[in-house]
């Protein structure tokens, strides 16, 4: 038997409070000073709500104060190792230290928190120009309002400052409007009051799982084709006649692909041969529909587009029969959409190598510039991070990050309200959570929005232009590397 000396113990004890994913863990506060780690977001408007990471802080209010320089600000939450508040109303645009009293004892963060100047850019062309980061309501488990979630959550995406939305295109995904189970697609958008509002709202970009069918598993009869050809071509000529010159894009696709071949959660199936000449003709028949009411109907400054999603790629890169390897490449779909949860951790380098799988599976369209491959669901729930709001936001940032990297025309994170639930437990995927807090990566959105739209607004006077896709991606990839 060996004996380790008190040196020995020493490094043991140490090496004990390094994470075994070699990251490394606060040592224990020493003193009873309270000391503030870090804040989020870094800057912010009247109504932004800033966590304040850090140690020796208190549950109890009473004992807390917090102020913006020399402002006593109110605290919306505490405890011993986070605190947030709100930046209040009237507050003037400036930096500001952050300080935290507790009791008799001060910290001051050694970084300044920005208070922003509110822009009124109204120019519609910078309005309307695609930032690429967004999110969607499809499902949400939780509202605040009178107005039904479909109209509730959609609002808050656009109040964040987002000209994206997706959602479903199905009364059953939205518990508490008037359910229209038979309805068409085109029906729900033209009849159905919350539906309709969501149409008209300000966004230029929507994605919709549209006419979820999965009639073509066992055969697609000729009557089978017509129907669901008929539903998409009144869909996109309503779309082109009811929106015209409007700016605004739909996407027309649907929920995960490889989950509709497989069998929900299905990963060892093997598709029939039926099975995947049924969906190859599935898309085949979409497609043409889209095409052929974009032929006969007029229309200007409006466009609609189909997409195809794919969600085991990965399984695919190990030569399993998927739809991005088995399907994808025998369609002419306009773009891909990728629900990367199997990816979505993995480093720049094997991530982008899996965006570039799928873009090689993807036929040519030479109509359409740039890349077609983008991201349609994405995000690491707050349980994953034992709900710390700092963690929640910095590894979703990074995820969304590397999709910006790649070149990725869209970044949809899911989503704006949480709508897994486990065990009677919210699970985090979330931008405002269940007690209607705006959590950091909330404003990460936010404040990259009104950032964004400032640059665009700014290159557009200086070069009588907007922006192209590589300039604007040189400016987004850096501003959030360092939100």
């Amino acid at each position: 038997m060996k004996f380790i000396n008190n040196k020995g113990i020493l490094i043991v004890l140490l090496l004990s409070l390094i994470g075994c994913n070699g990251e490394d863990v606060d040592l224990l506060p020493t003193s009873d000073n309270p000391v503030i780690k870090s804040f989020l977001p870094v800057s912010g408007r009247e109504g932004t709500q800033v966590v304040i990471d850090g140690y020796n802080f208190s549950s109890d209010r009473n004992k807390v104060k917090v102020f913006l320089g020399d402002i006593s600000i109110t605290l919306v939450s505490a405890n011993f190792t986070q605190l947030s508040f709100v930046v209040p109303v009237g507050i003037p645009p400036g930096e500001y230290q952050i300080k935290v009293q507790v009791d008799s004892l001060t910290a001051s963060s050694s970084d300044y928190f920005e208070v922003k100047e509110e822009n009124n850019i109204i120019d519609s062309e910078v309005m309307n120009f695609n930032y690429s980061i967004g999110t969607q309501t499809i499902g949400p488990s939780y509202g605040f309002t009178e107005e039904d979630i479909l109209v509730e959550t959609s609002k808050a995406i656009l109040e964040m400052g987002s000209n994206i939305l997706k959602i479903a295109l199905a009364t059953s995904k939205y518990a508490d409007i008037v359910q229209y189970p038979s309805a068409t697609a085109v029906e729900l958008v033209r009849d159905h009051p919350s539906f309709k509002t969501v149409m008209d709202m300000p966004f230029t970009y929507y994605f919709f799982w549209a006419n979820n069918s999965k009639v073509w598993k066992d055969g697609y009869s000729a009557a089978e084709r017509l129907s669901d050809s008929t539903q998409i071509a009144d869909l996109t000529t309503y779309l082109l006649t009811n929106y015209n010159n409007t700016a605004k894009q739909f996407y027309l696709g649907n929920w995960e692909g490889d989950w509709m071949l497989l069998g929900s959660g299905n990963v060892t199936a093997i598709p029939t041969d039926e099975q995947i000449q049924g969906m190859i003709q599935w898309y085949e028949c979409r497609q043409n529909a889209i095409e052929e009411a974009k032929r006969i109907t007029a229309h200007n400054n409006v466009n609609v587009y189909s997409y195809c999603e794919v969600n085991r790629v990965v399984d695919a890169m190990e030569g399993k029969a998927r739809v991005v390897n088995k399907v994808l490449p025998y369609t002419y779909v306009d773009y891909v959409s990728y629900s990367s949860y199997d990816s979505q951790k993995l480093p720049q380098e094997e991530y982008s190598a899996v965006l570039d799988y799928i873009e090689t599976n993807l036929p040519p369209k030479p109509q359409l510039a740039g890349k077609r491959v983008f991201i349609g669901e994405m995000g690491i729930k707050a349980k994953a991070f034992n709900f710390s709001k700092t963690q929640h936001e910095s590894v979703n940032r990074a995820n969304i990050l590397k999709a910006i990297e790649w070149g990725a025309p869209f970044v949809l994170y899911w989503e704006m309200y949480n709508n897994e639930i486990v065990n009677e437990i919210q699970q985090g995927l979330w931008l405002i959570d269940d007690k209607n807090e705006k959590w950091p990566l909330y404003y990460t959105f936010s404040n990259f929005y009104e950032d964004a739209k400032v640059w665009v607004s700014t290159q557009k006077e200086e070069l009588n232009r907007l922006p192209t896709r590589e300039e604007y991606l040189n400016w987004a990839v850096p501003r959030l590397q360092n939100p």
